[in-house]
């Protein structure tokens, strides 16, 4: 049975212990009930056996999901599996929501998908509130009234089989697993929420995970804690500004329990799989650029994409990128850089290997400081490179030396737009080149915004360009050649000129006599 409340002017949805017809729920949603409170109250959280799909949108007024009274009415499920079907959990634009429910009793076994966005006051999923007079036995399960509730998860929710986790714009949340401790009693002076005992927790399934604009989080948990991901494929951490991303493993005698625990504590085993990471704010990168990460720590990565680091110059340290063996494509935007790597104190083994070998896509935008050092082959290989795109990098007069074009045999796209201080594409100043330069792949040119491009190329050399089918030039006012050289474009038999915000295309029966014409 399918239910759909949308717009409904209602402050209870369900009155009555009994309530049998809720065991053929299978998928709820409620959106824009503006009145509501809480969603189920606990006595009737027993009949969801077969609820598989359960969104909560748009609730104005919804405090919690379960409500309990606090008699005590609900003891007598507190040790039984709840939601015990349940596949995906979604709560969406809920101003006033604080948790899930407030008791010790909610598993899910079979959630695949849980998504949390727009909770602002969001400070736990499940918070554990059991009184100092409770029975000595019960003390792991308590919550010392001086702890800040501020987690999505408690250390007894357990999600053996949760595959997709994406949290955004939770405002409150400190950390992602609370796992509380206790002030035993009013006597004791010391809290023990904070305890010298490493805690595992690992997610065998989770495939994706998401972390989108929380700017309290501060760590995963904030007791001592490593995590384990062996499945995880995908993973974002955007605009987290209090998170230390990233520390190695140490043994726990050179941990300061005082410390702020990092969001991930890694080392050769923590992801094994992981082929996709974005990671996008200012102190992002603590951790990787300072050097501190094993070297083998993404033996899988193919994807790393890096945005908004622009206060701080940072330089990624070679030795990480020479561990990224399967690397194929790089994003960097908005960030203060030099240079793409680091390479000072590099021995002289690890100068003979190069990075980058894999590389199949470049994209870099928004790095004014950026020069020519990026694209010197010496270091880095783009031999499989199939994609460059570079866009207001500032720093370049020339984009590459003759010898790293030689070495662009897959390029097939290429892309250069709003540089300003840019006079040509390549350049072979104090190089000797034997023979053509060829772009056997490539494919697809578009040069734009570029106020100080003179030509393609500036040196006496012949250019080929087998298979080129696309020319793009756009607000290129200094242009009045593309090279001096021979030119070859066999394939090519029109351009695209943008002149004056139109779009148009041109030809005069080759590259060359095409640009001096445009300008005429």
């Amino acid at each position: 049975m399918d239910l759909k409340l949308s717009s409904v002017n209602i402050h209870h949805i369900w009155h009555y212990p009994s309530s049998s017809s809720l065991s053929y729920l299978y998928h709820l949603r409620v959106e824009g009930c503006h009145n509501l409170k809480y969603l189920f109250p606990s006595f009737l959280v027993k009949h969801l056996v077969q609820l598989k799909i359960l969104q909560i949108w748009d609730c104005n007024m919804m405090e919690q999901v379960i409500f309990t009274d606090g008699l005590g009415a609900e003891d007598q499920w507190r040790n039984h599996t709840i939601f015990s079907k349940l596949d995906l959990l979604s709560l969406k634009d809920l101003p006033k929501l604080t948790s899930f429910c407030f008791q010790n009793y909610s598993e899910f076994p079979c959630l695949t998908n849980l998504r949390l966005k727009k909770c602002p006051f969001l400070k736990a999923f499940i918070s554990i509130s059991v009184s100092r007079d409770e029975p000595r036995a019960d003390h792991h399960l308590q919550a010392s009234n001086l702890v800040h509730n501020s987690a999505v998860l408690n250390e007894k929710v357990v999600f053996p089989s949760l595959e997709k986790l994406q949290i955004q714009n939770c405002d409150s949340l400190e950390e992602i697993i609370e796992a509380q401790g206790l002030i035993a009693d009013t006597s004791t002076t010391q809290s023990i929420v904070r305890e010298t005992t490493t805690i595992t927790f690992v997610f065998p399934k989770l495939i994706y995970l998401r972390l989108n604009k929380v700017p309290r989080l501060k760590s995963f948990c904030s007791r001592m804690h490593t995590t384990q991901w062996p499945s995880l494929k995908h993973m974002e951490v955007i605009e987290c500004p209090k998170a230390h991303i990233f520390a190695p493993k140490c043994p726990k005698s050179q941990v300061e329990i005082s410390n702020q625990q990092p969001l991930f504590c890694v080392n050769e085993d923590t992801f094994p799989v992981l082929e996709e990471l974005t990671l996008k704010m200012n102190d992002m990168m603590k951790g990787i650029c300072d050097g501190q990460l094993s070297l083998q720590c993404f033996p899988n990565l193919k994807l790393l994409n890096l945005h908004c680091f622009p206060e701080t110059s940072t330089t990624l340290p070679y030795c990480f990128i020479q561990s990224l063996p399967k690397l194929q494509k790089l994003v960097i935007n908005n960030a203060s850089i030099s240079e793409i790597v680091w390479s000072e104190g590099l021995s002289d083994k690890g100068r003979r290997t190069s990075a980058f070998y894999q590389l199949k896509e470049l994209r870099l935008s928004k790095l004014p400081q950026l020069t020519l050092k990026t694209f010197q082959p010496s270091l880095l290989s783009f031999k499989k490179l199939t994609t460059l795109e570079v866009i207001s990098c500032h720093g370049f007069i020339h984009l590459m030396a003759c010898s790293t074009a030689k070495s662009l045999m897959l390029l097939e796209r290429l892309s250069v737009a709003d540089c300003e201080m840019i006079e040509e594409i390549i350049a072979c100043e104090g190089e000797e080149i034997q023979g053509s330069i060829i772009f056997p792949k490539l494919k697809y040119l578009k040069l734009s915004g570029l106020p100080s491009l003179a030509s393609f190329s500036s040196a006496h050399h012949s250019l080929e360009f087998p298979v080129l089918q696309m020319v793009m030039v756009t607000k290129c006012p200094k242009m009045r050649k593309f090279c001096q050289g021979d030119l070859s474009t066999s394939n090519l038999q029109q351009m695209h000129v943008a002149r004056d915000e139109e779009d148009e295309l041109w030809w005069e029966g080759d590259l060359n006599t095409t640009i001096k014409q445009m300008f005429q």
